[in-house]
């Protein structure tokens, strides 16, 4: 479900349908939703820009026998994970009933609950490219079991990621860079850019926050969002807190679990503060973003969203991935651990530094980040996919 926006997949998904919205386009949406959100009925807020959304229970079988059916198989677990028959029969109902001039499919997986043969043009939606997070993954991967399971599923994926966007008429990415990776998976296909963006209006300059609190944002049930806490918390924050005494480190974003809070809150001043129900509440009160990521692809929408309110960031490169952020005057970049502390330490300690490099972030999102940019790009993707058809 692509509303509230509270995670970066739910922000892309939500700025296509506005986009498509804003366009006079005329909108069905069918999309897997939680228990959850199943006891309610459509948000206003979406009702007001679908003309039917159709809310189905997302796939709910244990992951420890999905990924043992994957192990036998030839397709990756999320074949498994995402399989929906009620799913496709919705989609189904809707071509059959209704004229409908393009689909637009969210993710890979996805593929799998609509036609084998698609009369209409398809739009895949790739917030990420999954072959890129897995091969990240078996690089800091040190468990010989895991990393063996995950070299075999990343095979796996490359082939049904290839498959996804050969069935798709053209692919809708976030960055060149996700676009060259995906031109080279697939040379015959047409990838097509659209920045992943905030609402600037809504997500406006927040002031200095604490002074000694540094902020983590991601949902903690996505690996390389624990991967990049642990990171922070074992390798960087020991140096920080030599350098800042007194520091805090928030990790805002969904899930975590027990075991996993437990490890993580043991090291003093460390807080989780569970899914908030309004992210821009977190990052006001934070005196620095970090983004210590070492596994993922796509753009990150935490760089983004910090940004649009001003804030200073402090990221690993590969964090700021296909992003234009220019190091030094609108983010700071920093892969090893002792310099990534050395970073943060060096704007905890310099308020006027802060302040103009959080400027310049929100200068950038708003050229490059903003909802105009965004409803321009799937103007030009449309049109695109009519003339590729």
């Amino acid at each position: 479900m692509p509303f509230p926006p509270t995670n970066g997949h739910r922000l892309r998904t939500w700025a296509l349908l506005r986009a498509l919205a804003g366009d006079g386009h005329r909108l069905a949406l069918v999309a897997f939703a939680d228990p959850g959100e199943l006891k309610h009925p459509p948000a206003p807020e979406l009702s007001a820009l679908c003309e039917s959304v159709d809310m189905l229970r997302t796939p709910d079988q244990p992951e420890a026998l999905g990924r043992l059916r994957a192990l036998a198989s030839s397709y990756p677990y999320g074949v498994f994970r995402f399989r929906s028959r009620a799913f496709a029969n919705a989609v189904t109902r809707h071509l059959d009933r209704g004229h409908f001039d393009a689909v637009v499919c969210d993710g890979i997986y996805n593929v799998q609950n609509l036609p084998q043969r698609s009369q209409i043009p398809v739009l895949l939606n790739k917030d990420d490219v999954a072959t890129v997070i897995l091969r990240r993954y078996l690089a800091l991967e040190r468990n010989p079991a895991r990393w063996l399971y995950g070299r075999i599923e990343a095979g796996k994926v490359r082939r049904w990621e290839r498959y996804a966007c050969r069935y798709a008429t053209a692919s809708l990415v976030c960055s060149d860079v996700d676009r060259a990776v995906l031109e080279a998976l697939w040379p015959g296909g047409t990838m097509l850019v659209a920045p992943n963006v905030v609402d600037t209006d809504h997500y406006v300059p927040a002031g200095p926050g604490d002074p000694l609190t540094v902020l983590y944002q991601g949902g903690m049930d996505w690996y390389p969002n624990r991967d990049a806490v642990e990171f922070f918390a074992f390798r960087i924050l020991p140096e920080l807190r030599r350098r800042v005494p007194g520091l805090v480190f928030r990790v805002a974003g969904r899930s975590p679990s027990a075991a996993f809070r437990r490890r993580i809150e043991a090291i003093a001043n460390v807080e989780f503060t569970g899914p908030p129900p309004d992210m821009r509440a977190e990052i006001a009160k934070a005196s620095v973003c970090v983004v210590p990521l070492r596994i993922g692809s796509g753009t990150r929408l935490k760089i983004i969203e910090a940004g649009a309110m001003a804030k200073p960031i402090v990221s690993t490169r590969l964090g700021a991935e296909g992003l234009d952020f220019r190091d030094g005057e609108e983010i700071v970049l920093a892969d090893e651990p002792v310099e990534f502390a050395t970073a943060v330490a060096a704007l905890l300690a310099d308020g006027g530094r802060r302040a103009s490099l959080g400027l310049a972030a929100r200068r950038r999102v708003e050229k490059e980040h903003s909802y105009p940019i965004f409803q321009s790009s799937i103007r030009e993707a449309l049109g695109q996919l009519v003339r590729t058809r």
